[in-house]
């Protein structure tokens, strides 16, 4: 399905369209210079929201207890979280249930330790009842996927479908995914989960070592996810050395030219768009300027190239064209992006 988040949902708490809410990035905190964001909580008793005990910000890693799990606590004993979506990936770790339960538009289904829960932007579900739950939620930015993209492609499974929704905006199935682990695997994600609530901690904390432990938990829940009969994310061959080419193309700042991109993948041009078109929803243009985009918006968060200049290394016309079209991409102009992300850098432990 693709994805239709609204552009406008910046901290709106207001109900949406048959009472489903989205929650955008900045809502848990996730901005470009951190793609991650975990948080621990345990509801002992019904309607009792009981926070892992860290200091709520204290780093850009940090481990809080966020606003949206605290619906109608006032209100009732048996804490629900109504159906909602997001505009991030969402994994959820049950680490203990005393029989809560996942609540999805196409029914409800019971947590136990050991489930992991998969949500793909876009995707709707909730929570019923709240009381009895621990669980750890890993929210992660669809972009930060797509900057390993060679080496991730390699993997199948559920590692595709999280990439292919990141490069081409388009969810397989519903976009959400419950991956049973068993004893021994899942005791191996919380440990990484426990490195990550550690790290967080840290006045500096690395985020290398955060997206090591992300890859760790990615490859186990991946091996559980490829032994069921769950669907797997494909993409013809063709398809990809069309992809494979346009990134060779963005790394050397060349222009997009259809009819030499059809003869350098052995294709005629019109094979080559209905190849493409095909297997990714999306024109060729489309994704050239999506994906330089998004190149360009890892190398705002780096220092030392200008905007002018990553303008002129990704093949914008002119620096005017380059922030036009990363506005009309992102909501925000690159200087914006870069400013934001060096305040991030200067003020780890302020509140996003």
């Amino acid at each position: 399905m693709p994805l239709n988040i609204p552009a406008n949902v910046l901290n709106d708490r207001r109900p949406r369209e048959g009472g489903v809410r989205v929650y955008t990035n900045a809502d848990v905190g996730l901005r470009g210079d951190r793609p991650f964001r975990v948080c621990t909580a345990r509801w002992d008793r019904p309607g009792e929201n009981l926070p892992p005990g860290d200091d709520p910000d204290a780093s850009l890693l940090s481990s809080r207890v966020l606003e949206i799990y605290a619906y109608d606590m006032e209100q009732t004993r048996e804490l629900d979280v109504p159906l909602h979506a997001h505009e991030f990936y969402e994994f959820a770790f049950i680490r203990g249930s005393m029989g809560n339960r996942h609540w999805t538009e196409d029914g409800e289904a019971e947590l136990v330790r050991g489930r992991v829960v998969i949500l793909m932007p876009g995707a709707i579900h909730g929570y019923r009842p709240m009381g009895g739950l621990h669980k750890t939620d890993l929210y992660l930015q669809p972009n930060w996927l797509s900057n390993e993209l060679r080496l991730l492609w390699r993997e199948e499974g559920l590692i595709r479908m999280l990439l292919t929704t990141s490069l081409f905006e388009y969810v397989a199935g519903d976009g959400l995914w419950e991956v049973q682990l068993d004893e021994e695997a899942f005791a191996a994600c919380e440990h990484e989960l426990d490195t990550i609530h550690e790290e967080a901690k840290r006045s500096k904390p690395s985020l290398t070592l955060f997206m090591g432990c992300f890859l760790k938990l990615l490859s186990i829940v991946n091996r559980e996810y490829m032994k069921s009969e769950a669907p797997i994310a494909t993409l013809h061959h063709e398809a990809w050395r069309i992809v494979v080419a346009m990134e060779d193309l963005i790394e050397r700042g060349a222009r997009l030219e259809p009819d030499n991109l059809a003869r350098s993948v052995g294709l005629s041009r019109r094979q080559l768009d209905r190849v493409f078109s095909s297997a990714t929803h999306m024109s060729l243009s489309q994704y050239y300027r999506n994906r330089r985009v998004q190149h360009a918006a890892r190398m705002l968060s780096e220092p030392g190239r200008s905007v002018k200049e990553i303008a002129f290394d990704l093949n914008f016309s002119d620096t005017a064209h380059f922030i036009r079209v990363f506005r009309e991409r992102m909501g925000i102009t690159p200087g914006d992006y870069r400013r934001q992300h060096l305040e991030r850098v200067a003020a780890p432990g302020q509140a996003p």
